[in-house]
């Protein structure tokens, strides 16, 4: 069966964005995020694309939408990295390695025209957004701004000759399950460390406090891998995104000695309410059962958590996530906290030792060009 592939244009944005709508009708678990937002943040006028730049292309099999995918280039990526490398992300794709290789292809040669050595994903589109490829925790609803997709999109991805090149974890816990003696006891001495008090964010002063947030985050992530720092205005849309959902007990700023030296973010898992939404406001009828679900959410993600590398040898990271569960998971029941790279052991050894357990795998691959 022969394949078209076609590039899209902003006018075009409605059949790109309404796609994964149609190929996951009938998935339990699959949440597709409001169609607005999506076309918001894959309008070329965007923020993010100040720093960037990308093509859309669609695959048709006998006239019909078969997948997308999304080819960028993201500059500031590639600055702060000294790296040449392009990504793809909002790759989405019916069971069928035609489509898929045609895909990839277009994205491929559109990459290669622009002179990038490699390509990454997926990403979208980039690691402060839904980011990397579900490969294990197939059997459950994903948290809020976590990907979930079809399980035969790994082989697809292979195929077309890509190989993993790094692993991002979630973990989940529940208010019953237990901290080990060690990590209680290590939190105790570090907590008893002079001057070190706790706050909720004031969600009436959110443009201050996003800053305190931002500057604390760019410092503490700035060595990890595939990191790119948020500007003002980035982080101004993430406000906007968030500040409608965010509860008080979901938040949390530590000053050692006056100064903000770490903080954490945990918002409701409003998946629940999205999936009723099904990707519009329009239906007065999905809106009630949304505003129904989202009275009965019970469980949370930790989003954000970062520590300013001057305080580190303090346990303030110990602290904080400590913080979480007695204030916060509490409040939810259950809380997944995603993503962590796959090879930083320090966070890890301590995420298990407060009692959490891996629950979801997540992949980026990488393609030489």
């Amino acid at each position: 069966m022969s394949v078209e592939i076609r590039q899209i244009t902003d006018s075009e944005l409605n059949e790109f964005v309404n796609f994964p709508f149609e190929l996951y009708k009938r998935d339990p678990y699959w949440v597709g995020e409001l169609k607005a937002d999506t076309k918001k943040l894959l309008c070329a006028d965007n923020v993010f694309w100040t720093h960037g730049e990308r093509a859309l292309f669609m695959a048709y099999q006998n006239g019909k939408p078969a997948g997308r995918i999304l080819a960028l280039i993201n500059r500031a990526h590639n600055e702060y990295h000294q790296e040449n490398i392009g990504f793809f992300g909002f790759f989405d794709c019916v069971n069928d390695s035609s489509v898929s290789d045609a895909l990839f292809k277009a994205a491929e040669d559109w990459l290669r025209s622009k002179g990038v050595t490699a390509v990454r994903g997926p990403a979208n589109p980039s690691s402060n957004h839904v980011y990397g490829l579900l490969v294990d925790g197939f059997d459950s609803m994903p948290a809020i701004m976590m990907p979930y997709n079809y399980s035969y999109y790994a082989e697809l991805i292979e195929r077309a000759g890509f190989t993993k090149v790094k692993d991002l974890l979630a973990f989940h816990r529940t208010k019953d399950d237990k901290f080990s003696e060690r990590f209680i006891k290590v939190c105790a001495r570090c907590a008893r460390g002079k001057g070190i008090t706790l706050r909720r964010l004031n969600l009436k002063n959110l443009e201050q406090e996003a800053e305190i947030i931002r500057e604390i985050y760019n410092k503490a992530w700035a060595e990890n891998w595939g990191f790119v720092p948020l500007s003002k205005q980035e982080m101004a849309d993430v406000v906007n995104e968030l500040k409608l959902i965010v509860r008080p007990e979901g938040t949390c700023v530590l000053e050692a000695d006056g100064v903000p030296a770490g903080f954490y973010i945990a918002i409701p898992n409003m998946n629940h309410a999205l999936k009723e939404l099904k990707g519009s406001l329009a239906n007065p009828w999905h809106i009630l059962k949304a505003l129904w679900a989202w009275r009965k959410i019970k469980d949370a993600r930790l989003i954000m958590l970062g520590v300013a590398p001057e305080f580190r040898q303090r346990g303030i990271d110990l602290i904080l996530i400590k913080h979480i569960v007695d204030y916060g998971v509490a409040v939810w029941n259950e809380a997944e906290l995603s993503w962590v790279l796959e090879d930083n052991e320090g966070i890890i050894r301590g995420i298990v030792e407060c009692g959490c357990h891996p629950s979801k795998r997540y992949r980026l691959y990488q393609k030489d060009l």
